[in-house]
Parts: structure tokens; sequence; C-alpha cells
């Protein structure tokens, strides 16, 4: 009989899993003239990552502490990242409302996040 030694709670993610090009960035709003603001990204860096929806209970339960999450983002570490406030996949914005080094060996960071927006504002269809 074989020994097996992979438990799940010790597996790392897969790194060819990392199928997304995520834009981490730290948000800065600016004013514009007389009444307004522009935002501005400061310190972007893009790399590779897995969009993960979370369950239905841990999207429950982070109700719980007034911070809304509905997806998690893993990427490979990078020190960087860290003070990264929001992230964007394919038009889509999140705002990172905490990270996490996967088994604190420094291989894998995982963002828990909520959505913001999904699409760009269409006009309205009714006139």
């Amino acid at each position: 009989m074989k020994p097996h030694y992979s438990r799940p709670y010790s597996r790392f993610p897969d790194p060819g899993g990392l199928n997304k090009r995520v834009l981490f960035y730290t948000r800065q709003d600016e004013p514009i003239g007389g009444s307004g603001i522009q935002a501005a990204n400061q310190d972007e860096h893009t790399v590779w990552g897995k969009l993960i929806p979370v369950s239905d209970t841990l999207r429950l339960h982070s109700f719980q502490i007034n911070k809304t999450i509905t997806h998690k983002i893993i990427v490979r570490y990078r020190q960087s990242l860290y003070s990264s406030d929001q992230a964007r996949i394919n038009g889509v914005v999140y705002l990172i409302r905490g990270v996490t080094d996967i088994h604190s060996a420094g291989r894998f960071l995982s963002f828990s996040c909520e959505e913001m927006s999904s699409q760009p504002e269409r006009g309205n269809d009714f006139g």
C-alpha cells in the first residue's frame, strides 16, 4: 500500500489555474475644477490570477462583520500587492477586503473581495 501524503488542507493552488489577468492598484481621488473628483490609480501591478466566487455560507457570514465578500482572487506571492485596495478583471472592479498568505509559505496570496461593478453603465431602455 502506498502512503498518501497529500492532505486537502496542505495543498497549494495549481499555478496553471491562474488564467486571468488581474490589475491591482491603489485608488486615489483627486479634486478637479470647482466641485468634483477624479479617480487616479497608483501602484498598478498586472499579474496572473484565479477568480473564485465564494459559497453562500461564507457570503452570509461576511455580512455579520459588515464586510461583504463575493469573490476570492488567488495570485502568486508579491510583497508589493499588500498595499493594493482594488483589483480589476475583464473590466469588473473588486474592492479588496482582506489578504492572506496561504499557509504562510510565501508562495500564494488570497484576496477576499467584494464585487463593486459588473459592467459599464448603459442607457435607460425606457427612454
